[in-house]
């Protein structure tokens, strides 16, 4: 689960969230000192999301609490607030239990978006809460949800929403759920989709995968994608997204236009014990002069934990120590 506005010099690998402009918010972050993983927590993170502000950054992510998956109670989207990923303050619940997977929180038409999922009981979509001042969330409302019943789509699930504002068009990629067979087996897997809107409501979109996913099965995700994170870079869009689900990793896929893409592969990231047995859901922003990565990682014992990676042009990225 990501807005940016182009800057007028193209010579310089540039990005920002729309209505998040660094040069309004803090200093860029002080890297020496922090180590990986930035913030563990007696539940599971997972699902980061960050808005660089004046305040500092808000992090909004899924809080899984009870160690049973498949309950509402157990499923909230939180948010907190850091200046300096060492203290994390006014940790609390944005949405009701029941949902899940934050995407990019965006400015459009007058106020804060801030898109996520209903789950993991009972229809999965996908829904966002607005807010003026990111702060005061309003309730869930159900977005796209054509999207449920896409040919490709086979689960009827819709999951893991990221925006993207280009001019007067917003974007929105999602995950919905098909599957392939496999020596007589059926694999069940994620696959990427994508959609238009002009509409200030979100109520009318047009699908531009009505057919077949954007991104589906392959070699290296045999079991689909998921959380993808969508920048800026230059003259041409990058995609950073989740690649497999029981061998998560990270890949990499470049456009235009947000509407032709090319993938090009894994990415190759250090492992680190906090993420020694997967890891992924990255969510990526400018800060200062390089780019900077949170992500989920799954370590020996299956708890899920936040850690910082760095990139100086979106592509080759570096994890902090240990």
């Amino acid at each position: 689960m990501k807005i940016l506005a182009r800057y007028a010099c193209l010579s310089l690998i540039l990005s920002i969230h729309a209505g998040a402009n660094p040069s309004e918010g803090p200093t860029a972050l002080k890297l020496e000192g922090l180590r990986n993983p930035v913030w563990t927590s007696s539940i599971n993170l997972r699902d980061p999301s960050v808005l660089k502000t004046a305040d500092g950054y808000r992090i909004f992510y899924s809080r899984f609490t009870g160690g049973v998956w498949d309950k509402n109670e157990n499923w909230a989207v939180a948010s907190v607030i850091t200046k300096d990923f060492v203290k994390f303050e006014e940790d609390h619940d944005v949405s009701p239990k029941g949902f899940a997977s934050p995407g990019d929180v965006v400015q459009w038409h007058g106020r804060w978006l801030l898109p996520y999922q209903s789950y993991p009981e009972g229809l999965v979509k996908l829904c966002f809460s607005e807010s003026k001042d990111l702060s005061n969330w309003s309730a869930p409302k159900f977005f796209l949800e054509e999207a449920l019943n896409l040919p490709w789509n086979t689960a009827k699930r819709v999951i893991d929403p990221t925006l993207v504002v280009d001019g007067d068009t917003l974007h929105c990629f999602f995950v919905g759920t098909g599957f392939r067979e496999e020596n007589g087996k059926k694999i069940r897997g994620n696959l990427m989709g994508h959609a238009i809107t002009r509409d200030p409501n979100l109520e009318k979109w047009e699908i531009l995968t009505p057919t077949t996913p954007l991104i589906g099965f392959s070699e290296s995700a045999p079991d689909g994608v998921e959380n993808t994170m969508i920048i800026r870079t230059g003259d041409h869009w990058t995609m950073i997204y989740s690649e497999g689900l029981v061998d998560q990793h990270l890949a990499i896929a470049t456009s235009p236009d947000l509407i032709q893409w090319k993938l090009e592969g894994p990415i190759d990231i250090p492992r680190q014990k906090w993420m020694s047995r997967k890891y992924g859901a990255p969510f990526i922003w400018r800060d200062g002069s390089q780019w900077l990565m949170i992500l989920m990682g799954t370590n020996d014992k299956d708890r899920t934990t936040f850690g910082l990676l760095t990139s100086p042009d979106g592509r080759d990225w570096k994890p902090l120590a240990e």
